[in-house]
């Protein structure tokens, strides 16, 4: 049986995660935490100049550790 490296095993993980975060899911790691995706709409903001722009919607990823037992 080969054994895996350090890299190779996080790199996996993160693929993992990807998907199920592409897929629109939540992606729960025993013993570490939760990601999920949220969703902000646009929204008008003002400058310090005054000046007001649009920032655009986006989604952001939101990680919520799992408390410790």
């Amino acid at each position: 049986m080969a054994k895996i490296t350090r890299d190779q095993a996080v790199s996996a993980l993160v693929a993992v995660v990807r998907e199920a975060l592409e897929r629109g899911e939540e992606a729960d790691i025993p013993g570490l935490g939760t990601f999920r995706v949220e969703y902000h709409p646009s929204a008008a903001e003002e400058l310090p100049t005054g000046e007001v722009v649009m920032r655009p919607p986006r989604n952001e990823i939101i990680f919520s550790p799992h408390d410790e037992p």
